[in-house]
């Protein structure tokens, strides 16, 4: 099954880090693969930094501590949600611990089902059902780039999708494929993320 299609897609050469002057921030866009992954009409918003959709979070004013220590989840809107239909949003993290060696992947940070189209559609914050909360990205010290995927899937008729109990139990390691198939979602709507770093490297 493909499933995660573009998820697991090969590594690639990530720019080089540098702290950026607190006084400019330098909003760079992802490249290559990491690019191709994104969706143009699917959209993360924090509201002290805007939408952060296919960005690298850049090193200024604080943006990286705040993501991981401050803000609380972000918004999302998808321009072509329809309102009556319910969707589901997945957030994971394919880069715990680390990209290269990346033995918890896929690290689970948010799940949401039961969203109606009308919060997608205005980016409203969700209004369905949280079954796993949002933890903030909080990439290990010296670990690199991780990336923060969001994966959108329209709602089938039926129970609600759930989390099995050993699942339930740790975030990582989250097998996403067998949750995808076991409720039947096919494959995403959209799909987009974002790559941010621990400050201290």
């Amino acid at each position: 099954m493909r499933g995660l299609w573009l998820i697991l897609g090969g590594l690639v050469s990530l720019p080089p880090y540098s702290s950026t002057s607190q006084a400019v921030c330098d909003y760079q866009t992802l490249i290559g693969d990491d690019e191709n992954f994104c969706s143009r009409d699917l959209h993360v918003i924090y509201p002290d930094i805007g939408d952060v959709s296919c960005l690298y979070i850049p090193d200024c004013f604080d943006y990286p501590e705040s993501l991981s220590k401050v803000w609380g989840h972000p918004r999302i809107k998808y321009a072509k949600s329809q309102p009556g239909l319910m969707y589901i949003l997945i957030m994971v993290d394919p880069d715990a611990p680390n990209r290269y060696d990346p033995k918890y992947r896929f690290w689970r940070h948010w799940l949401v089902t039961d969203i109606p189209g009308q919060d997608l559609l205005i980016g409203n914050t969700l209004t369905g059902k949280v079954v796993s909360g949002y933890h903030r990205p909080n990439p290990p010290p010296f670990s690199g780039y991780h990336r923060y995927q969001f994966l959108l899937y329209l709602q089938p008729p039926g129970p609600s999708p759930s989390l099995t109990p050993n699942d339930e139990k740790f975030m990582g390691s989250w097998d996403v494929d067998n949750f995808v198939f076991r409720f039947n979602l096919g494959f995403p709507l959209a799909a987009t993320q974002f790559m941010t770093m621990n400050p201290r490297q």
